[in-house]
């Protein structure tokens, strides 16, 4: 009985400590996505705002960005890669790995939209980051098509973050595609 107390045990630790790295990673994660829209952001509109983490208890946003003299933005991430991955893989089978994009990114974007404004009270202030790794790029046409579809989401900002890629075989500088731009320029690929 009692070496079954330490399995149990040992067992609940090696979980606990599993869950522990899997949070680490997940804000890892989080802060490079953050840290990549932030930089982009600056870039492309001459500000100069800082990432910031945040203390998860205290605040609804993964993430904050500061900068002097500007409203300081609200970072939530949510991942897109689970529906994105079966997506671009069945393209890639078909050979496809450019080209048209069906419904199926639209449908997985209305659900991670929908799903995020039942899950956030304060959502008219959270700037949300749709994150995800896989190519291809979206051109400016269907940035604007899908801003035009989802540009009346009561979140103040969304945006798709896309990482850059360094792989030999299709190198990759990254995208930010502003479904809803938090200065009012929907649509914009940067």
């Amino acid at each position: 009985m009692r070496s079954d107390y330490f399995k149990n045990t040992a067992y609940v630790r090696k979980t606990a400590v599993s869950s522990s790295i899997q949070k680490l990673d997940k804000k890892d994660d989080e802060l490079a996505f953050a840290k990549f829209f932030i930089e982009r952001l600056n870039q492309f509109r001459k500000l100069n705002y800082r990432v910031v983490s945040s203390d998860e208890e205290s605040s609804g946003a993964d993430i904050y960005a500061t900068a002097e003299n500007l409203e300081t933005l609200n970072l939530q991430l949510k991942t897109g890669e689970p529906g994105l991955e079966r997506f671009w893989g069945r393209r890639r089978k078909l050979g496809s790995g450019m080209g048209i994009i069906d419904v199926n990114i639209e449908d997985l974007l209305a659900q991670i939209i929908r799903d995020s404004e039942k899950h956030y009270a304060n959502k008219e202030n959270l700037t949300l980051l749709i994150t995800e790794r896989y190519q291809p790029v979206f051109d400016k046409n269907y940035a604007l098509r899908i801003s035009t579809m989802f540009g009346n989401s009561s979140f103040k900002g969304i945006y798709i973050v896309k990482l850059p890629s360094f792989r030999a075989s299709f190198p990759y500088e990254g995208q930010i595609v502003a479904i809803k731009d938090i200065f009012g320029n929907h649509g914009e690929v940067f």
